[in-house]
């Protein structure tokens, strides 16, 4: 105990052995919790920090650290014939997760932050260190919530491949887990009776979701990133593919897109239905001239619906999307799926287990008019994902401490597939263990043949505190 304690102490200890009635009657403390006393906060000091809405803020965020290494199984033969030079075998990356709320004056603040850092080239470069995933103003209106900010898009109702989602936004830099990312919006929601509400929604700023840097394993393809597949004519005069340029988004007034939801329950079943307006997700190559091609994004329409429903011991789902493009720059196509979720363990009956729910879907698309228009005419419609495809995820829970699944997604007319079979464990308090091991079939110029070198084992630590 240090000098200056002592000099304290000193005389509460001779007061308390004169007159020990006396200090009881005073309610002197204890020497044993001097400690506490000197080091408590002046009074209200505490009681401003516990009324300051930042303070609450830190103290009610939910932290989550996930460090995530992985090995590659081969060398990557495309690797000399990409952008990319990111040759190692053995990588990792790790997050910092901060998810918190802050309420003044009514408004809430909704901060979603991420902090990351890893091994691979070029990828934790700006923005990509330390960023937003949401952020965002909530004001509650009688029945009726105001946002405005970045904030997640949600939509859609399948389980594993989903028409109406293609609006939302993701960090794609690793491709098989990419994290979501908010998009810029301000949207009015009003909440009728039961699970029914209806949304309006204004995104005044388009923006692409994050692919690879060209470093990446994950870029060493043929073509572009987003239209693998789509090969450019040939300049006679080099013997060389045509590039396509990004053409750059115009983020005017008249570029603002617009969207509105309607949510429903009737008789134990969910239903959407949504409308939007604005540039389409999927990106384009336009011929601007002879010699010179871009890779632009497009305007147009889509229109959604879907439900999902239990019967028995069974869900079923289902989604459907009407693609409408400007000028016939595009097809004009339905991409749709259907599937269903059943516990086989029902069936099997095995103790030692306690669930084993198996989901199962197919996506195709119906092209009811194909594009018409001289500066569009190169894109394949295959590069469009849910063409003739099988999602499968098989999730065995053993106990509330481990975990197994096998999940394959399998195109069936380009005959490219992707797997991945993993084992989770659970111990102590927010703790996870995942190992994890993912494989990919294809030639060059399909979506998964693409990333057949890239076959990988893969372990993931994840801590929620």
């Amino acid at each position: 105990m240090s000098e200056f304690k002592l000099k304290i102490i000193s005389p509460v200890i001779l007061l308390c052995c004169l007159f020990p009635s006396a200090a009881s009657s005073q309610g002197m403390p204890k020497i044993d919790d001097l400690d506490d006393l000197l080091s408590e906060k002046p009074a209200g000091q505490e009681k401003q920090e516990k009324q300051n809405p930042f303070y609450k803020a830190l103290k009610q965020a939910k932290w989550t650290w996930i460090a995530t290494g992985y090995n590659f199984t081969k060398n990557n033969e495309n690797q000399s014939q990409s952008r990319g030079d990111d040759t190692k075998f053995r990588q990792g990356y790790t997050q910092l997760l901060m998810d918190t709320w802050l309420e003044t004056a009514g408004i809430e603040t909704k901060i979603d932050l991420v902090l990351q850092y890893g091994s691979e080239r070029d990828q934790y470069g700006g923005s990509r260190i330390i960023y937003q995933s949401q952020l965002y103003l909530k004001r509650k209106i009688g029945d009726s919530d105001v946002i405005v900010g970045y904030k997640y898009i949600e939509d859609g109702i399948s389980t594993l491949y989903s028409p109406a989602k293609r609006i939302a936004k993701a960090d794609g830099t690793h491709p098989t887990d990419p994290d979501k990312l908010g998009v810029w919006q301000g949207s009015w929601t009003y909440y009728s009776s039961g699970n029914n509400s209806t949304e309006l929604r204004i995104m005044p700023y388009f923006q692409k979701s994050r692919i690879p840097p060209e470093s990446s394993r994950w870029m060493a393809v043929t073509g572009d990133y987003n239209l693998v597949g789509v090969n450019l004519p040939t300049d006679p005069t080099t013997g060389q593919s045509y590039q396509a340029e990004d053409k750059k988004i115009q983020h005017g007034f008249r570029d603002i897109g617009y969207m509105i939801k309607q949510k429903m329950t009737v008789e134990n079943t969910d239903f959407f239905l949504s409308a939007y307006g604005g540039y389409l997700p999927n990106p384009l190559i336009k011929k601007a001239s002879e010699t010179k091609y871009e890779k632009v994004y497009i305007k147009g329409g889509l229109i959604a619906g879907g439900f999902s429903t239990v019967s028995g011991k069974w869900e079923w789902h289902g989604e459907i999307l009407y693609n409408i493009p400007e000028n016939h720059k595009d097809d004009r196509y339905i991409n749709y799926v259907f599937g269903a979720e059943y516990d086989i363990n029902l069936l099997l009956g095995i103790s030692g287990i306690d669930s084993a729910k198996l989901t199962a879907e197919y996506a195709n698309e119906w092209v009811l008019e194909g594009k018409d228009n001289p500066a569009y005419t190169i894109n394949d419609p295959a590069t469009r994902l849910g063409r003739n495809a099988i999602y499968i995820l098989q999730k065995v829970d053993i106990n509330d401490k481990n975990k197994v699944s096998y999940g394959v997604t399998y195109h069936i007319s380009k005959k490219d597939n992707a797997h991945r079979i993993s084992y989770e464990y659970k111990f102590g308090e927010g703790n996870s263990a995942e190992t994890a091991y993912e494989w990919f079939n294809g030639k060059d110029e399909r979506h998964f043949g693409r990333w057949r070198e890239n076959d990988r084992l893969i372990f993931k630590f994840t801590k929620k505190f």
